[in-house]
């Protein structure tokens, strides 16, 4: 039986919320890519999609590793690891933390797909609350592993942050995702 007492500030707390975070996230951004109005849209946010699913690859693999006993390992070998996942429907351990707990994706706060701007905003929300989490591991963390996991996703979602916050003000300026003269900076 599972433990429904998980204390979701402890490590595999963390861990935990953000596996939930990068599964929705997961979500929204395959989603965010069928409504995008331009197939750089489309590319970007489904490229931002398979990026979450290779986080919550880490995560998964981080949480077993402590749920096993070995501890943490270094998160370029957790990355390594072989490891199946139905991004669309993922086998994550545990109960889903409590909504109180999960303000990125939960009914106080709604997502717009209306259009392109709304759901780079709701993006660029996304990757700070998620960042956030991240920060609140290095700072409960006393392995090494730990910290250095924890700042590897930090840093990938800022770097989704700059890109979401750049093609923003790219469309918003522009009014296209991309000039005819150049490669969309945004794209690989």
């Amino acid at each position: 039986m599972e433990d429904r007492t998980m204390d979701w500030n402890s490590a595999k707390g963390i861990l935990r919320r953000g596996m939930s975070i990068e599964r929705d996230g997961y979500a929204f951004y395959m989603a965010a890519s069928d409504r995008a109005s331009d197939e750089y849209g489309e590319e970007m946010f489904r490229d931002l999609a398979y990026q979450e699913v290779d986080h919550l690859h880490l995560l998964l693999v981080e949480y077993a590793a402590l749920e096993s006993g070995e501890g943490w390992i270094p998160y370029q070998e957790a990355m390594e690891r072989d490891l199946e996942i139905d991004p669309e429907n993922p086998d994550l351990p545990g109960e889903e933390p409590p909504m109180e707990d999960m303000p990125v994706f939960s009914p106080q706060r709604e997502c717009s797909l209306e259009g392109d701007i709304e759901a780079l905003d709701c993006g660029l929300e996304t990757e700070v609350l998620a960042r956030e989490i991240y920060a609140q591991g290095v700072e409960q963390a006393e392995d090494e592993k730990a910290k250095e996991a924890y700042k590897f996703l930090i840093k990938q979602e800022e770097q989704h942050y700059e890109l979401l916050q750049n093609t923003r003000d790219y469309l918003v300026n522009h009014q296209t995702w991309w000039d005819s003269t150049e490669r969309p900076f945004f794209i690989g």
